[in-house]
């Protein structure tokens, strides 16, 4: 079965694959050696959501394929879009989650109103262009939040402060537009455990490797290190009294699940990390306490020293980098109806069999049922097993057991597998 999948992998087969969108017309009216940075708050409550606007940044370089500027995923709670003013022309979109969208469906949210720092990076336009922002609602269809027209020529060039800091090519070339880059930034790691965290980086960068489908894929990955002091070693544990100052000021017990970690310096975050290539954020905190967190080309967080650190990052980085959802029913969480059961989720490794026919379908055996059952003949054939999402019905995910289920699995599910091989080629056309 393995072997199969491997093979499988490798090919790269089209399955579950938009077709990809060569834009490389619009690179004229782009800067493609520089990024349009856009620092904004979201803010409402359970039953409405804001965009405010704070800052535009002009950044040194663009890493991205200029073969690949429209994403064909329709991932992500989130959209946005950079529209040539004048004549209308889409130059760049993408979509993306937030931490904002999760607090969203706490029980607090049904209360209270809070507000969430968020970022968004694409090549910088040349001439006058809108960045709109678009939400998507509980049916599933997505409303407009933000559209603003920028001057191109008002935004100065940001040069952020290069101290103390180190910057290292772990895995990979130095070819930012044809390689899926990932950067690991160092968190809670004083000056003197900067070498301590460029250890740990490089060995979860191995065990990235040696696991599909990033081993046969590993040609068209690199990843960095950026190591970043923090004045204080270790992280804000809430529960454990324990108060850490750290560079991205990163802790426990988010939405008061002690194992989620996370940070709230999202814009900090994205300042840091246009000191090197990336197509995906990945923050290593020096702990060895178990927690981290995934979202959607947001940035993934974990801790480096725990006994499951390896498959935790393989775990985060399947929502982070690929989009992948939760296929677990049976633990604490915080989020109250997270899943619509009455609509499709955009998550490709999930479904609800409201619109099977655009998920997975096509890569179940003919004589397999759906759904489903959870029977020994069918624990490594790829299905429609009821339980995921965060819950046991309605929503069904394609094996048994994959690592978006448990960190114990062995491997990705094909389907997994394969979401994942599609992110990286489109990050290496």
């Amino acid at each position: 079965m393995k072997n199969t999948l491997f093979l499988f992998i490798a090919a790269i087969v089209l399955i579950l694959t938009p077709a990809y969108n060569n834009q490389g017309f619009h690179t004229s009216r782009l800067e493609m050696n520089q990024s349009l940075r856009v620092d904004f708050i979201l803010s409402g409550n359970s039953s409405n959501q804001e965009v405010s606007l704070f800052r535009l940044c002009r950044d040194q370089g663009w890493y991205g394929s200029p073969q690949q500027l429209i994403s064909p995923f329709n991932y992500g709670e989130y959209r946005y879009f950079l529209i040539h003013a004048r004549s209308g022309d889409t130059l760049y979109s993408k979509g993306f989650s937030t931490l904002f969208e999760e607090w969203r469906t706490t029980n607090e949210a049904k209360y209270k109103t809070r507000a969430f720092q968020q970022t968004l990076v694409m090549p910088f336009p040349r001439e006058n262009s809108r960045i709109v922002i678009e939400g998507r609602k509980r049916d599933g269809a997505f409303t407009l939040l933000l559209d603003e027209t920028i001057n191109p020529k008002q935004i100065d060039l940001n040069k952020p402060a290069r101290t103390n800091q180190v910057i290292k090519i772990l895995h990979g070339d130095d070819l930012p537009a044809h390689r899926a880059d990932l950067l690991i930034i160092a968190e809670g790691y004083s000056m003197n455990e900067l070498d301590l965290f460029e250890t740990e980086a490089r060995k979860l960068t191995k065990a990235l490797l040696n696991t599909e489908p990033y081993k046969s894929l590993q040609n068209h990955i690199t990843i960095r290190s950026l190591g970043i002091p923090s004045p204080q070693s270790g992280v804000t544990d809430p529960l454990s009294g324990k108060w850490i100052d750290t560079y991205f000021k990163s802790r426990f017990n988010t939405f008061d699940t002690d194992r989620y970690l996370q940070t709230m310096e999202t814009w900090k975050v994205y300042e840091t990390a246009a000191l090197a290539p990336y197509d995906h954020i990945i923050i290593l905190v020096n702990s060895k306490k178990y927690g981290g967190g995934g979202i959607y080309n947001h940035f993934t967080i974990l801790t480096s020293r725990n006994s499951q650190s390896a498959d935790l990052l393989l775990h985060e980085l399947g929502h982070g980098l690929a989009g992948l959802g939760d296929e677990y029913y049976n633990s604490e969480v915080a989020y109250d109806e997270f899943f619509n059961t009455d609509i499709e989720p955009w998550q490709p490794n999930l479904t609800t069999l409201v619109d099977f026919d655009r998920k997975w379908k096509s890569l179940i055996k003919p004589s397999i049922p759906v759904p489903t059952p959870e029977k020994p003949q069918y624990e490594y054939e790829t299905g429609a097993f009821e339980g995921g999402g965060y819950v046991a019905k309605k929503v069904y995910r394609p094996a048994i057991n994959c690592k978006m289920k448990s960190l114990d699995a062995d491997n990705f599910c094909q389907v997994c597998s394969l979401s994942i091989a599609n992110v990286i080629k489109f990050y290496t056309y």
